[in-house]
C-alpha cells in the first residue's frame, strides 16, 4: 500500500513539474481494425490443428475528449463504434468464416506528448476500455466443410461484455484550428467473449478479443 502512494505522489509531481496550462479538446476519429480473438486450451483437439486464423479488415469510429492538463500530459476518453472478431479458415483452405461482433466501446487513457516542436508531437497513449456487444454476424464463403468451423458467437447467448487495456502511439500536428493526428494502437481484452461451462466443456478456456487498429483523428479546441 505505501508502495502505490509513492508512486501516485510522484505521479502528481510530474504534473506539477510542468508549467499548467490545461487546454480541451473535443473530435472524431476513425479507423480500420485487424481483429482477432486470442483462443487457449481448445477441448478434445487443439484449435490451431483444425482452422488456420483468417485475418480482416472491420471499421472503428467515434467521438473523443481530451484534457490536457500541462503542455504534454492529459487524459481522453472515446465513445467507439467498433468492430471486433476473428476469421477461420480450413486446413486446406476450402472455406472461410468471418464472425463480426459490434461493440459499443469507452476507452479511457493517459496522454502523454514525449517530444516535439509546437506544432508537430510524438505522443503514447496507455490505459483501459469496457465495451458491450450490440450485434454479431458471421459470413461463410461457400459450404464445403462447415463442421470444421467449431467456434460460434450470439451476444444473446454468450458474453456480451468485454474490457482490458489499450497502448498506443502516435503523431499529431496543430493547424491552430483544429489538430490533426494519426495513431496505431493496440487492445487487449481479459474477459472470455464465450461463457465457459467446465462441465460441458465445449468451448475454449480462453477467448478474449485482441484488436491492432489504425486510426485518423480531427480534435477541435474547446479552451485554450
Amino acid at each position: 500500500m505505501k508502495r502505490i502512494s509513492i508512486f501516485f505522489i510522484l505521479f502528481l509531481c510530474l504534473f506539477s513539474i510542468e508549467e499548467i496550462k490545461s487546454q480541451s479538446f473535443l473530435g472524431v476519429k476513425g479507423g480500420v481494425n485487424i481483429p482477432f480473438v486470442n483462443y487457449n486450451d481448445f477441448t478434445n483437439v487443439p484449435i490451431n490443428t483444425r482452422i488456420r486464423t483468417e485475418y480482416f479488415f472491420s471499421s472503428t469510429y467515434g467521438i473523443s475528449y481530451r484534457f490536457m492538463q500541462t503542455e504534454k500530459i492529459g487524459i481522453q476518453f472515446d465513445l467507439n463504434y467498433s468492430t471486433k472478431g476473428w476469421g477461420q479458415n480450413t486446413l486446406d483452405f476450402t472455406n472461410t468464416s468471418i464472425t463480426e461482433i459490434n461493440y459499443l466501446e469507452l476507452p479511457f487513457y493517459l496522454h502523454w506528448q514525449i517530444f516535439g516542436t509546437n506544432k508537430f508531437k510524438f505522443f503514447l497513449d496507455a490505459g483501459v476500455y469496457a465495451a458491450w456487444a450490440l450485434s454479431s454476424t458471421t459470413k461463410i464463403e461457400n459450404d464445403q466443410d462447415l463442421e470444421e468451423f467449431q467456434i460460434e458467437y450470439s451476444p444473446e447467448e454468450d458474453n456480451r461484455g468485454d474490457f482490458g487495456i489499450v497502448a498506443g502511439v502516435g503523431l499529431s500536428y496543430d493547424f491552430s484550428l483544429f489538430v490533426l493526428q494519426l495513431d496505431g494502437t493496440f487492445k487487449s481484452g481479459f474477459a472470455n467473449i464465450l461463457p465457459v461451462n467446465h462441465l460441458v466443456r465445449e468451448n475454449p478456456i480462453v477467448s478474449t478479443n485482441q484488436v491492432t487498429a489504425i486510426q485518423l483523428s480531427l480534435l477541435f479546441p474547446l479552451s485554450k
